[in-house]
């Protein structure tokens, strides 16, 4: 099975112009989902040295870049999961991932991930990897 990550049917191979990154949902082979976010791309911060600068004629002390995230290699976040994955590599052959929403900005992903979690009662269910929530709320400390 081809592993990557499914939105709308289709599988998605280069980001979509105009996205900064997305809400995901893994579901693994046992039923169990995992949901969180993921950015395209990262932004990197490379210091500029005196001589290049003076080479170049700038004044900028930092160069800044985009680099690939590495999201189409990406299962997740959750120790738990990854760990799961580990014992048995096979597993992420009959595991899905699916994009739930493509997100324009970087405060619309954190937004839009925060909703989904919420609105999915993660912390509440058994059958979610998810442990907590913007690392402040957390499965079992949160009463229904």
């Amino acid at each position: 099975m081809n592993n990557c990550w499914m939105y709308g049917g289709v599988c998605l191979e280069t980001p979509p112009d105009g996205y900064y990154g997305f809400v995901y949902l893994i579901i693994d082979d046992q039923n169990r989902m995992y949901y969180g976010k993921k950015a395209f791309e990262h932004s990197k911060k490379k210091v500029i040295s005196k001589k290049a600068r003076k080479l170049s004629g700038t004044r900028k002390r930092i160069e800044r870049s985009k680099v690939n995230s590495g999201w189409m290699d990406y299962w997740g976040s959750s120790k738990a999961l990854l760990a799961y994955y580990e014992e048995d590599p096979t597993r992420k052959d009959k595991s899905l991932r699916r994009i739930v929403k493509l997100c324009k900005d970087k405060v619309s992903l954190a937004y839009h991930e925060m909703k989904t979690l919420v609105y999915q009662e993660v912390l509440f269910r058994d059958d979610c990897w998810n442990g907590n929530i913007s690392g402040k709320y957390f499965k079992g400390k949160i009463h229904a």
